[in-house]
């Protein structure tokens, strides 16, 4: 008997049976349907919060390199300078590129100053599309008759080379590296609003990196922020940095000595000097995770004037540890890669290279794990109702031999083989299976249309709508299979039953 004939054969049997056939193959729809629903709502949550909220802010495609501290340095050293007659200095290794910074380190070898040197080295590497020095430093600043210090991070005017600067409220990027110009964020201007918090308290709009939904309407930011621009930020810096006038603790706390606030103008202080700056851009604050509370940054400023102020505004115990150690170089810098894909292979090139680096891709994986055993408990939920419909494949195959024994019979009196009669059952079984798992896709991906629509509409009643549920084309096909194999399970028993059959007993049966 040809496989044509065999199949040809289970679909008459089932096609006699049909009201059994259709309540069986409708238990596998609902067991499908409840895998696929399921499943596809684990993967929509992991496609929302790592694919599209992680993407925003541009995170998997940074590779953040770490260069030794001064306190590294010292330790690694001994506690003390290697050579009297080069005091500072740590260590040397002789290339021949010529002379080259290093420190040991026990648990990776020599690792090397982080130096403009090894940054051009670092962006020398295939796949990064810009590799820069962090250059974060903090100030005291004047704005609105109001002084307060704020931490100040350098930044280049491109916004391909600056994912924050994509999106402005009002206003645009610097016109240059050198320019005399600041780009603020909303929360900046709230900041310093006559609506703001007291002096010397920060403003706390959310917990941690999140961000809370600003209350006032688009048209109402956008009049502010545009009011903002062209505004004078002052940074303020000591006018001599000599031990004499430096006695840095000595020196009053601006606007504590009379106890005003806002009403501070150092314009006349010979102690002081002032940088007018002019703002030119304002970032809008969006609800949810804030990439500038991450880095606790509301304030930007071009490279080259960041390269200036932070050495302007070290802090006393960080300038006599660079005594001690010598050049420590940049404690940071941002790396940013072509492709996440790149960044395990960098990061090893980073390594050999001599140093440290971290990025939220190597987190992925951890992530990844946590979201499989979320599916995998889904898909166990939905399994369950497979395995009942299972229990129903099995009833019907074995009903099917009670009703079928004569015909049976017939079959093995005439040549035909136990192989045979099992492959008939088999097939019936894989035929409700397909069936049934086709129907159950299309039933889940109805499901999840119907409940993202209500969802969208009802609860969260965003634009655009979020896809909560995803069905990946492997999802489908595999719950298919997954169908088609449990029906083939449930026809075990049923097949070899139908095999054992005694054909002089079944031309008996009535």
């Amino acid at each position: 008997m040809s496989f044509a004939d065999i199949v040809a054969l289970a679909w008459r049997n089932l096609r006699q049976a049909r009201l059994r056939t259709a309540l069986t193959t409708l238990g596998v729809v609902i067991g499908v349907a409840a895998i696929i629903t399921m499943v596809s709502f684990g993967i929509g949550l992991q496609e929302n919060i790592i694919v599209k909220a992680f993407s925003r802010l541009d995170l998997f495609t940074l590779i953040t390199v770490f260069g030794p501290s001064a306190d590294e340095m010292i330790a690694n050293a001994g506690g003390q300078p290697t050579s009297s007659d080069e005091p500072g200095i740590i260590a040397r290794n002789t290339t021949e590129a010529g002379p080259e910074r290093t420190v040991s380190n026990q648990n990776s070898g020599k690792r090397r100053v982080l130096d403009d040197e090894a940054i051009a080295e670092i962006r020398a590497l295939s796949g990064v599309r810009y590799a820069l020095p962090v250059l974060v430093f903090q100030s005291y600043v004047q704005f609105r008759n109001q002084i307060e210090r704020h931490r100040i991070t350098g930044a280049l005017p491109s916004p391909d080379y600056n994912p924050r600067f994509k999106k402005f409220l009002a206003g645009h990027t610097f016109s240059g590296n050198d320019a005399m110009e600041v780009v603020v964020t909303e929360r900046f201007l709230t900041h310093f609003g006559e609506r703001g918090r007291r002096r010397g308290q920060r403003q706390q709009s959310g917990a941690g990196p999140f961000e809370s939904a600003p209350t006032a309407t688009d048209q109402e930011r956008s009049a502010a922020a545009e009011k903002a621009i062209g505004a004078e930020v002052v940074l303020i810096t000591l006018r001599s940095a000599s031990p004499e006038a430096s006695s840095v603790f000595g020196i009053p706390i601006l606007g504590q000595e009379s106890g005003a606030g806002d009403s501070d103008d150092v314009g006349n202080d010979p102690r002081f000097v002032r940088h007018t700056f002019r703002i030119v851009g304002v970032l809008p604050t969006e609800g949810g995770i804030d990439i500038n509370r991450l880095t606790d940054t509301d304030m930007y400023v071009p490279v080259d004037q960041a390269r200036r102020f932070r050495e302007a505004n070290r802090d006393p115990l960080e300038q006599m540890g660079e005594a001690l150690a010598g050049e420590t170089g940049y404690q940071r810098a941002e790396v940013r890669v072509a492709n996440p894909t790149l960044v395990p292979a960098l990061q090893q090139q980073i390594r050999k290279i001599g140093f440290n680096s971290f990025s939220m891709a190597n987190q992925v994986d951890e992530i990844r794990f946590v979201f499989l055993v979320i599916d995998g408990g889904l898909a166990l939920l939905g399994g369950i109702a497979l395995l009942v419909a299972s229990f129903g494949i099995a009833n019907t195959m074995i009903m099917s031999i009670l009703e079928r024994t004569r015909e049976i019979g017939i079959m093995k009196a005439i040549g035909g083989s136990d192989g045979e009669i099992m492959r008939i059952f088999f097939v019936e079984a894989s035929l409700i299976g397909l069936a049934g798992g086709a129907l159950g896709v299309a039933a889940g991906w109805l499901t999840d249309r119907v409940a993202n629509f209500a969802v969208n509409r009802l609860v969260v009643k965003q634009t655009p709508a979020i896809s909560f549920f995803s069905i990946p084309w492997w999802l489908a096909l595999g719950a298919i299979g997954f169908a088609i194999c449990v029906s083939l399970l449930a026809a075990i028993y049923p097949a070899f039953r139908a095999a054992r059959v005694d054909p002089i007993r079944a031309l008996r049966h009535d």
